[in-house]
């Protein structure tokens, strides 16, 4: 008997859905249409995965699609769990096997120094400009924070989906850790010369 769930495939361009996280999505054309239709069978879930060079990702989400207030055919994807793509059961409207992917666990003394270290990091950047979201990322786990951060970082895409790959949230907090050094290296040596702004625009 084969592992793992089949659920509608809907490959997501240009750009990646993190788990935890929502996305508001307008499908275009009768295939993407009919995905998001049959996802209605099938409990209101489906896989999403990053579309690259002509072909999905192995590693996506399932993700729960919530109708919109405003409707206009958008939806709401709800990335509820990263998932590994195992094999594509039907092409003319993707359907998928895929088996859940979780994070392997990680002795909680590993990970509360390198969550309290991105927390106190990514004060420093942001929350002079919005306490609030600050406020609210107090309390997650290292598990949410890093794809949290991911989210709030604006990563290439590329990049988003090599956080996602790995199945660790210790490696990806240390990711996420140079990345917020290397934005507050760019923040030290530009602010010496904020005060051009004020006399104009830069050329």
């Amino acid at each position: 008997m084969q592992a793992g769930f089949v659920l509608p495939l809907y490959p997501l361009d240009g750009f990646v859905l993190l788990p935890t996280l929502e996305v508001e999505v307008t499908p275009v054309g009768a295939v993407a249409l009919e995905v998001i239709r049959r996802a209605s069978a099938h409990d209101d879930l489906l896989v999403a995965s990053f579309y690259e060079d002509e072909a999905v990702h192995e590693v996506g989400v399932r993700a729960q699609v919530i109708p919109t207030e405003k409707g206009q055919g958008s939806v709401i994807f709800r990335a509820l769990s990263r998932c590994r793509l195992r094999q594509l059961e039907a092409e003319d409207i993707p359907m998928v096997r895929a088996e859940n992917f979780p994070d392997t666990p990680r002795p909680l003394q590993r990970q509360e120094p390198l969550r309290r270290l991105l927390l106190r990091r990514f004060s420093r950047l942001w929350c002079d400009a919005d306490r609030e979201l600050c406020h609210g990322m107090r309390t997650l786990s290292l598990e949410t924070l890093t794809w949290r951060l991911t989210a709030q970082l604006q990563l290439e895409p590329s990049q988003q989906q090599g956080l996602l790959n790995l199945a660790d949230p210790v490696a990806r907090g240390q990711v996420l850790l140079l990345a917020l050094r290397e934005l507050e290296r760019r923040q030290r040596f530009l602010r010496p010369y904020m005060w051009l702004r004020k006399g104009g625009q830069w050329n």
